[in-house]
C-alpha cells in the first residue's frame, strides 16, 4: 500500500500532526508520496518521501489521505479524480460529513488500510459547463457537492429559467439555483430547504434558493439528466460557485449546464458509521425521544 497525502496546510493543527504521522509511516517502511506544498512548507526532506504536484498525486499512490476538513476533501476529489484513486478524509475541521476519522483512529485503522479492511463507496459527481450557447462552452467544472448560481452583491432578485434536458421546466424568481448531488444534499441545499439524499442514490437535487413564491419547490431528477439554466438580471454579472471553491461571473448571456460526471468520486469507508449514523450525530436527531422511550435493540 503507497499513501497519497494532500493537506490543508492553513490550519495550524496541521503542520504540528502530519509529520509525526509521517514519521510513524517510516518507522513501519511504509510508502508514501506527498504534495509538493507538503514537502516545501514542513521541510521534510530527510524522511526521504518523493513529492509531486497535487494533479499527480491520484496517479502515484493506490490509496489518498486527505488531512483538513470537508473542504479539502472537495478539493482533493477534483485533484485527483481522473486517476480514480480511492480517498480517505481525516478530520481536522469541524462538521466533516465527507471525512471519515479522526487523527486518533488513522493510527488505530492502519493496519486495516494496509491490509485491505475497508469497503469503496463511489458518490456520483456533477460536470458543469458555462458558455454562450449549447456548442459554446468555454469553461468546465467538477463538482462533488454542488453547482450554485447566485445573484451576488445585488439586493434584487434574478430571473432564472431551468430547463431538464430540452425540456423548460420554470422560471424561478429567486436569490439564485444549486443544483447538487446526493452527497450535496447535506450542503447549502439543506440550507436551502432542499431533501436528505442518502449518498447512494443516483440522482440530482434543484433547488431554488429564497424563492419569491412557495410553489416553487426543489426538485430531484434522474441523475441521467442534463440541467440546463440561463438567468437574468437587472445588472450584468451573478455568481457561479462550484463546490464553495471555483467561482466565475456569469451575465445574462451565459448558458450553465451540469450533468453527472463520468467517473463517481471513490471514498474509503472504514470507521463502521452508517449514513444514518452521521446524520444522528450531526444534526442531533433522536436524542430527545430515545432518552424518553427507549431503543428497540
Amino acid at each position: 500500500m503507497k499513501f497519497g497525502i494532500i493537506a490543508n496546510l492553513t490550519k495550524s493543527i496541521v503542520p504540528r500532526i502530519l509529520p509525526d504521522f509521517l514519521e510513524e509511516l517510516k518507522r513501519r517502511n511504509i510508502e508514501a508520496v506527498l504534495t509538493d506544498e507538503i514537502a516545501r512548507r514542513l521541510e521534510l526532506n530527510h524522511l526521504g518521501f518523493p513529492s509531486f504536484p497535487v494533479e499527480e498525486i491520484g496517479h502515484r499512490c493506490d490509496m489518498v489521505l486527505t488531512f483538513g476538513g470537508d473542504g479539502t476533501m472537495l478539493r482533493a476529489a477534483r485533484d485527483v479524480n481522473e486517476s480514480g484513486v480511492p480517498l480517505l478524509g481525516v478530520n481536522i475541521g469541524r462538521f466533516g460529513f465527507l471525512t471519515e476519522i479522526s487523527v486518533k483512529e488513522l493510527y488505530t485503522k492502519l493496519d486495516d488500510l494496509i491490509d485491505g479492511r475497508y469497503s469503496i463507496e463511489d458518490r456520483m459527481a456533477l460536470v458543469a459547463r458555462v458558455g454562450f450557447g449549447l456548442d459554446s462552452y468555454t469553461d468546465r467544472f467538477f463538482a462533488l457537492n454542488d453547482v450554485v448560481l447566485h445573484k451576488g452583491e445585488f439586493a434584487r432578485m434574478i430571473l432564472i429559467e431551468v430547463y431538464v434536458e430540452d425540456e423548460y421546466l420554470n422560471t424561478y424568481h429567486a436569490d439564485g439555483m444549486i443544483v447538487c448531488t446526493p452527497t450535496g444534499s447535506t450542503g447549502y441545499s439543506l440550507s436551502a430547504g432542499g431533501p436528505l439524499l442518502t449518498p447512494d442514490m443516483e440522482a440530482i437535487v434543484i433547488t431554488p434558493i429564497c424563492p419569491h413564491s412557495l410553489s416553487q419547490r426543489p426538485l430531484v431528477v434522474r441523475s441521467e439528466r442534463r440541467i440546463r439554466i440561463k438567468a437574468h438580471s437587472e445588472r450584468e454579472e451573478m455568481i457561479l460557485a462550484v463546490d464553495g471553491q471555483q467561482v466565475k461571473k456569469i451575465g445574462r448571456e451565459h448558458l450553465i449546464e451540469v450533468f453527472r460526471a463520468d467517473k463517481p468520486v471513490r471514498l474509503v469507508k472504514c470507521s463502521g458509521n452508517s449514513f444514518y449514523q452521521i446524520l444522528r450525530t450531526k444534526l442531533n436527531w433522536g436524542e430527545t425521544s430515545r432518552r424518553f422511550f427507549g431503543s428497540l435493540h
